[in-house]
Formats: C-alpha cells, sequence, structure tokens
C-alpha cells in the first residue's frame, strides 16, 4: 500500500498525484495492537527535509469475513491522531489512540499527504466533546475555562418591573460546565453534537441532562451585506450538564420556563393593535461580560462600546436555532448572522483575547412578575483563550467533507 503521511511541522514533497479523504461506513477493524516504532525516511533539500511514514506501517489492519482490500480504496477505523502525544517537533510518541470511522481513497499508489498540513492544520473526526480546551485549577491559567457563580451576572431583580433595577443573580444555575471545545469548520457547522461525541451523563426526568452551546464565530471580513452569512469560521463549544442539586435549587417556576423553553412552546405576546403568538424560545438572552479590559490596550472607541454593551444581556434572537436529541439539548448562536457593526466589533477584539478574560452565559427574560427574578440557564468563564489559529485548533470534517 503506497499512501504516505508527512510529520507535522515539516515539509512534505510533491508527489504527482492527491489523496483525497472522505468517510464513510466501516468495512474492517482495527487491531489493538500498535506497530513497532516507525522508521524514518528522509530526503535532503536546499532548505528543508521531510520524514515520510507509510501508511501501511503506520496503521496495523485486521478485515473481518475476508473484506478484500483495493489499491483504490484504504479503510482506517476511528481515525484521529491524540495531538497531546506527540513533542514538540511532531513526532509521535509511544502510545497513539484512534476514533470513530474513515475512508482514504487514493487514485495511486505513489500518492500522499500530510495528516498536519505541513505544521498548520490538524483534522478531527468525531472528537469526545469537552475535552480540547482544559479546566483550571484554583488558579486560572491561559488558555482554560473555570466554573463561575452565576452571581457575577447582575439581571433583572425581584421587583425589576415596578423598580427596573437589576441585581446579582441568583448564586446557582440549573447547569453547570463539564468542558469547552474549539473548532475550525470550513463553513458554519450546525447540531455539532452529531459531529462529537457526547459525555455519558445519567438522565434526569425533567430536563436534557446535556446542555451544549455551539458559538459560530466567523473569521472571514465583515461584509455590509450580509449574503448567504456562511464561511470558515469557528465554533466555540460549552458543554454543561443538568445540576445535582437542581430539584433542591431551581425554583419551581425556573423549572418551568426551562420545560417551555425546551419543549419550544408558543405564548400571547400583547401588542398595539392585536395579540400575537411567539415561540417562547424568543426569551433567550446571552451574557457577556470582558473581566479585564485594561490588558487589552484598548481604544477610546473601543472603551465607549465596552462600557456600553459589557455585562449587558441581549436577547439572541434572530441568529440562534435549536437541535434536540437523545439525552441532549443544543442551542447555536450564529454570530455569522450579527450586524454588521456587531461583526467588526468582534473583530477588532479577536485578535487580542489571548489576553481577555470572559465569562459567558445565558438566561431566560422574564416577562412577569411571578417570573422574578432571572436565574442564569449557564455560565462559564474563559481564561485568555487564543482564537487565532496557529496550528493549535483542529479543524473538525463530517463524513461528507473532503480535507484537500
Amino acid at each position: 500500500m503506497g499512501g504516505c503521511a508527512s510529520v507535522y511541522g515539516q515539509m512534505a514533497i510533491p508527489r504527482p498525484h492527491k489523496r483525497h479523504f472522505s468517510f464513510g461506513k466501516r468495512h474492517g477493524k482495527i487491531s489493538g495492537k500498535i506497530p513497532p516504532p516507525i522508521p524514518e525516511v528522509r530526503r535532503n533539500m536546499s532548505d528543508a527535509s521531510m520524514t515520510d511514514i507509510t501508511v501501511s506501517e503506520y496503521v496495523h489492519v485486521d478485515y473481518e469475513n475476508g473484506s478484500e482490500m483495493s489499491n483504490k480504496t484504504f479503510h482506517v477505523t476511528q481515525l484521529q491522531y491524540n495531538h497531546s502525544q506527540l513533542s514538540s517537533n511532531g513526532k509521535c510518541q509511544d502510545e497513539v489512540w484512534f476514533d470513530s470511522v474513515s475512508i482514504m481513497e487514493s487514485e495511486s499508489d505513489e500518492d500522499c499527504h500530510s495528516v498536519y498540513g505541513g505544521g498548520a492544520e490538524r483534522y478531527v473526526y468525531r472528537p469526545r466533546a469537552g475535552v480540547q480546551i482544559p479546566c483550571s485549577g484554583e488558579k486560572a491559567t491561559p488558555g482554560t475555562w473555570s466554573e463561575i457563580s452565576p452571581s457575577v451576572f447582575k439581571l433583572r431583580g425581584l421587583n425589576f418591573f415596578r423598580d427596573k433595577q437589576k441585581s446579582p443573580a441568583p448564586d446557582c444555575s440549573p447547569y453547570v460546565p463539564i468542558g469547552v471545545d474549539l473548532f475550525i469548520c470550513a463553513t458554519k457547522m450546525n447540531h455539532i453534537a452529531e459531529q462529537v461525541q457526547l459525555p455519558k451523563v445519567k438522565p434526569h426526568d425533567k430536563v436534557p441532562a446535556l446542555l451544549i452551546v455551539n458559538i459560530q464565530v466567523p473569521t472571514y471580513p465583515a461584509n455590509v451585506f450580509i449574503g448567504d452569512a456562511n464561511g470558515e469560521g469557528l465554533s466555540l463549544v460549552l458543554c454543561f450538564k443538568v445540576s445535582d442539586t437542581f430539584d433542591k435549587d431551581i425554583s419551581p417556576q425556573f423549572q418551568e420556563t426551562i420545560k417551555k423553553f425546551v419543549d419550544d412552546e408558543m405564548e400571547k405576546v400583547r401588542g398595539f393593535a392585536k395579540e400575537s403568538s411567539v415561540p417562547f424560545r424568543e426569551r433567550l438572552k446571552i451574557m457577556a461580560g470582558l473581566v479585564n479590559p485594561e490588558d487589552l490596550q484598548i481604544g477610546a472607541t473601543e472603551k465607549k462600546l465596552i462600557q456600553a454593551y459589557n455585562d449587558k444581556p441581549v436577547l439572541s434572537r434572530p441568529q440562534h436555532s435549536f437541535f434536540q436529541g437523545e439525552n441532549y439539548f443544543e442551542i447555536d448562536i450564529d454570530i455569522h448572522r450579527f450586524s454588521y457593526i456587531s461583526r467588526k466589533g468582534l473583530e477588532s477584539f479577536i485578535d487580542r483575547m489571548e489576553n481577555g478574560i470572559i465569562n459567558l452565559g445565558l438566561t431566560i427574560q422574564a416577562q412577569k412578575p411571578e417570573e422574578l427574578p432571572e436565574q442564569a440557564l449557564c455560565c462559564l468563564r474563559l481564561n485568555k483563550i487564543d482564537f487565532v489559529n496557529h496550528g493549535q485548533i483542529p479543524t473538525i470534517v463530517t463524513s461528507k467533507d473532503d480535507l484537500i
């Protein structure tokens, strides 16, 4: 078998043909056997060198029921390289684990493909959710997430409809964070829960046990004319599970609010001329607060933007969508469809987020006195996450994607 892969971080020598990747059904199984150390084949060039690894040396394959393998298609089960097992120069360590199913199609036995894209690209297919960005310990460190109290957000207080005052949210939320991921996406990826392996949690009898929040961040320039509002971007995926103290700490009123939200109930809203029915989900609000604006070297205009919008909950409609599956509920926040001014504001900050600490959360707007005070649905803190890809952010692919 003539396919090969070049080691991450080194330049690959071009071959006459390209290798195309696609994903399909399982035709064989991967043996648990780990192959012997991979021999290195170095070729000198004027300014670079390359280490080639043949696929046949890298993966040991067993086929059931006498399945045949042609020289046109090579079946690999569980394609994912554990990046944590790579040393600084990209060489493979003793342990490699694989995940999910793929098919690599070759036009020729002489084809070659760089798995890591010359040091800048890493692909994952059906990765485990909630493991890309680590959770911080007692002391927050850059590149991590951490739990926070919902009380850091100011929401509608108990007497809001009389005094219009906001107060710190109750110090408990129905969903608590369990993991965060950041992926590159060639185009917007809706319903990302279908493309990852969700953690297994015990089902809850009242609400979905898992809450997945998929924040879709564009990386292409903002345009005055939105168009189809699609293109390459990032998916910031926040994973939450229902709190162990849900039944004790969450009021029956808020439990009922969550149920209406998940069940997509309609409600009557009184307008100037007549009543109309609107989805209960239109009440969803995003909460975002920049904790350390002084560390971002912001200008006068940006400072005014922060003062005007920082820590101010905003309705996510109509830039949201919802998906539900077995034991989970997913909320997609589509920043691709935000206004031009909002997009430009985001662009001015995104390159500096590696120095920023951000509180993120969701709430469901209270519109009746009995629904007060407002409570956070979920929340967490991002500690200086770098949203600019230097090779550290994996590209998530689906069964319909070609890697090249």
